[in-house]
């Protein structure tokens, strides 16, 4: 079977390594582009069967790129990949013939999948099947339940006499004393525990998200991933401040050194 060239355009290399693995002992190739510019030279020298690409650039986005393609290689399909605070623009993706959008950071089975959806099975060989999902859950046992023997507990009435009352072994495996109908109700207020446990909850919550967090960083994946774009959407965001903060600094030693030579 021929190979087929799926192109992925991305500023995170990540992105390229999950459709790697979801692509994974397939007639299909993957080629990867970091930019616009590289990502065009890839769609004008090679026949592409899809695409996936980031929604935003530094230097341009998503839609204008897919619509690019769909003049060139008009049977291309194309996935515009959304994250973060990114709003996804259905009527314009549409218009750009985009086929559907893939959530960030990318999981190789839901890619598979996305682009099975549009391009059809996607198997190693021609006319062989993928094989088939095993469940590794066991199947439950049918086994039949024994019956309960009630089992009879004596009690003295207040005439002295023994009587015998069968109960279910629930019950006596159970902690409410026996003469829980006279004891006394205990009335709680509402406007009093209700704070107290949110209090509770809240002194604790730092530190039990604290362990979820550092738990997920050694765990997952895909959770890594999400900080790291999360961090480098951020320092991006930064770098024309520090740049200015960083001149501003400089031109105020030159000036101070000025100064102490006059």
């Amino acid at each position: 079977m021929a190979t087929r060239t799926v192109l992925v355009v991305d500023t995170n290399p990540s992105s390229a390594q999950r459709v790697t693995e979801a692509l994974a002992d397939t007639p299909f190739a993957v080629r990867s582009a970091s930019n616009l510019v590289e990502a065009d030279a890839i769609v004008d020298q090679t026949e592409i069967t899809a695409v996936i690409a980031a929604l935003t650039f530094p230097k341009g986005n998503g839609y204008d790129f897919a619509k690019s393609v769909k003049i060139r290689q008009p049977a291309a399909a194309i996935f515009l990949i959304t994250g973060g605070f990114e709003v996804y623009q259905a009527p314009r993706a549409e218009a750009a013939g985009v086929d559907g959008r893939m959530p960030r950071p990318l999981q190789a089975d839901a890619v598979r999948k996305q682009l099975e959806g549009v391009l059809g099975p996607i198997s190693s060989e021609p006319g062989i099947p993928e094989p088939a999902v095993v469940s590794e859950e066991p199947e439950p046992m049918n086994m039949p339940m024994e019956a309960v023997e009630p089992v009879e507990v004596a009690e003295t009435t207040p005439d002295g006499v023994r009587t015998a009352t069968p109960i279910a072994n629930e019950r006596i495996s159970s902690f409410i004393p026996r003469d829980w109908q006279q004891l006394p109700v205990v009335h709680v207020d509402p406007g009093v525990v209700g704070p107290a446990i949110e209090r509770a909850i809240l002194e604790v919550l730092p530190e039990v998200v604290e362990a979820v967090l550092r738990k997920a960083l050694t765990s997952s994946r895909s959770f890594r991933d999400l900080i790291e774009i999360a961090v480098d959407e951020a320092v991006r965001d930064q770098v024309p401040d520090i740049a200015r903060r960083v001149i501003r600094e400089r031109l105020a030693e030159l000036e101070a050194s000025r100064t102490g030579e006059s």
